[in-house]
């Protein structure tokens, strides 16, 4: 695949360097917001990145298109493809923009009753309205560079904000100044970040193609089929991710919020390498697809689920066994007595939700936007259901695991996969149970092993030692047998050309 090398390189680095940032800051932050003005915070940023997802499904129109109309000869079509999307960022932005400034207020008003607390918290959401729109508008030029499979470009620019964002808001924050101040230096750094994403968004496009804001009506029928249930996947997966922390805010109390962000967000910076990793794939899935080659579909796919299976078996394992230790060495031993439980049931979580991954993907890049638009809608009201019963019932560690109830309906993108792929859902299975098996007696013999050193940052080291290790064989491994499969494909082959 086109910068494969480059790509996984680069979208790897740009994953562990926000981590890594994050890891450093947020007690620093919760230190200094309080545990209620840190969930406002939550809110506001979450809200940046729920955005980014609302865009008519335009942002993964442009990657299949461009792909698939450069596999298949078709480039004069790329540019009307691009003139619409932009067209459509640039309406859809002010659309949500406006929105979220005029019912500031009333947002506002569903988390505090005190005047006072309500008034500060609606100059802070109408500031993250401005970070909002430059975000948005800057999703459009890193889409640009992902159909071209310059997954590092986007990387660079994006995760580059990110650690922007962290260090600039600590800064602040040791500087004395408050949470309104924090949000203009994230509109400061979105502006940034969308003056790269432009440049870089330029420097892909072939000779002749530039940006322009024209119309083709038959171009835009064809996106609009795919875009519009790619919009309610998007949406969807954003209620889910990033809008549920305003739900659990209104219902339960911004301190639950945060009590429930944290453990959500290591164990979503633990996770992100796996989708980080396969959405590299989904213009290789749309090229392959639009080309009909299945068994080169069915191979990527196979090989891109057996190390998905194992990646997210390790993030879990270590996660469970040692996130409590963590937690207390990161913030204080008061918030791992009341977050250890939340981390690990979202750890379990993640693990079978890491899974759908591939799936996802393979699905989109093949076209089956209407597919994973019906799984997905009704995977957000499981979770919507869940999320209202059981966190009135048992608060954040009720919303973790509503969670769950969201995995429900996804053996319909797993039939829809066995019968167009050819990968069979009991091969799925299979190596879903033996991963969770073999998972389970990892972590009871982790967990032997923390019991055995009884020091929190001794438990650590040798669960992460071990946890390398573990990488390092699997990878090892499994690089062997793709070459040893790749030999003897080569040399199957040649014997074919000769009896020929």
């Amino acid at each position: 695949m086109k910068n494969i090398r480059r790509n996984v390189i680069f979208s790897g680095v740009g994953y562990i360097l926000p981590l890594l940032a994050a890891l450093l800051t947020i007690p620093l932050m919760l230190k200094y917001f309080g545990v209620d003005q840190y969930g406002l915070y939550i809110i506001c940023i979450s809200l940046i990145g729920f955005m980014s997802f609302v865009d008519l499904g335009v942002g993964q129109a442009v990657i299949k298109y461009v792909a698939e109309y450069e596999a298949t000869g078709q480039a004069h079509k790329v540019k009307p493809v691009l003139d619409i999307a932009l067209l459509m960022y640039l309406g859809l932005g002010l659309l949500m923009v406006t929105a979220l400034f005029v019912f500031s207020p009333a947002l506002a008003g569903f988390l505090y009753e005190s005047p006072q607390q309500a008034a500060d918290a609606s100059i802070a959401l109408r500031i993250t309205s401005l970070a909002l729109f430059l975000s948005y508008i800057n999703q459009f030029f890193l889409n640009v560079s992902r159909a071209y499979h310059r997954f590092d470009v986007p990387a660079v620019i994006h995760n580059a904000g990110n650690i922007s964002g962290v260090v600039l808001t600590t800064l602040l924050l040791l500087a004395g100044y408050a949470l309104h101040e924090v949000l203009w230096g994230y509109v400061f750094i979105q502006a940034i970040a969308l003056c790269s994403g432009y440049l870089a968004g330029r420097k892909v496009l072939p000779a002749g193609v530039q940006f322009g804001m024209a119309f083709d009506l038959p171009i835009f029928r064809g996106m609009i089929s795919f875009s519009a249930y790619t919009f309610v996947s998007n949406f969807v997966i954003a209620l889910v991710t990033r809008a549920d922390k305003l739900l659990i805010g209104g219902i339960i109390g911004t301190d639950a919020v945060t009590y429930y962000q944290i453990p959500y967000t290591i164990v979503q910076m633990a996770n992100g390498i796996v989708n980080t990793l396969v959405v590299i794939l989904f213009p290789r899935f749309s090229e392959l697809s639009s080309l009909k080659v299945k068994t080169e579909l069915l191979n990527l796919y196979r090989h891109a689920t057996h190390v998905v299976f194992f990646i997210s078996g390790l993030i879990a394992v270590m996660l469970i066994a040692a996130g409590g230790n963590f937690l207390s060495l990161w913030v204080s031993p008061e918030f791992a007595d009341k977050t250890t439980l939340t981390l690990q049931i979202i750890a379990l979580f993640s693990f079978f939700n890491a899974n759908l991954s591939v799936a996802y993907w393979a699905a989109q890049g093949s076209g089956q936007a209407r597919l994973i638009a019906f799984v997905l809608v009704l995977s957000g009201l499981a979770y919507g259901i869940g999320l209202f019963a059981l966190g009135n019932l048992y608060s954040y560690n009720g919303v973790a695991v509503a969670l769950f109830l969201s995995l429900l309906p996804f053996p319909l993108l797993f039939m829809w996969v066995a019968r167009e792929i050819g990968h069979r859902l009991n091969e799925y299975l299979f190596g879903l149970v033996l991963t969770t098996l073999l998972g389970l007696v990892a972590v009871y013999a982790l967990l032997w092993v923390n019991n055995l050193f009884g020091n929190a940052l001794v438990s650590i080291v040798v669960n992460g030692v071990v946890g390398i290790l573990a990488g390092l064989a699997f990878f090892a491994w499994f690089f062997k047998q793709k070459k040893s499969r790749e030999t003897l494909t080569i040399q199957t082959d040649t014997a074919v050309t000769a009896q020929g």
